[in-house]
């Protein structure tokens, strides 16, 4: 009788999904805090974006490529996420393959004034 447990605790085990790596963004003027966000391919992340300020997160080419649940998606708009004062967002997604993808505020002068970053993923 313990063996038919155990194979079946063996068995969850096996198919509980990676758990997620989070990353906290602070987007506050005229910067993200951090600005270059270091993930692994195929990892699983959570980005809690929050905004001090009204200021959005754009990184459309990151975005395209990353996998993500469509309720996540939904958040995004024309490559970026708006986000209002003292607001935040999550984004559950899983890291696209190898490659650098910029990230911009992209509210009047606010990339002019060092609101910009990237993504890494290695």
């Amino acid at each position: 009788m313990k063996a038919p447990l155990l194979v079946l605790a063996l068995a969850l085990t096996a198919a509980a999904p990676a758990s997620e790596q989070r990353i906290d963004v602070a987007l506050s003027n005229f910067k993200f805090t951090p600005s270059t966000i270091a993930l692994v391919h195929g990892q699983r992340y959570v980005l809690h974006l929050t905004s001090s300020g009204g200021h959005s997160f754009a990184a459309r080419d990151f975005f395209a490529a990353a996998a993500m649940p469509a309720a996540d998606r939904a958040k995004i708009r024309d490559g970026k996420v708006e986000l209002d004062s003292d607001t935040a967002v999550d984004l559950h997604f899983t890291a696209p393959g190898a490659g650098t993808h910029p990230i911009k505020c992209t509210h009047l002068l606010h990339a002019s004034f060092g609101m910009t970053g990237k993504f890494v993923v290695n």
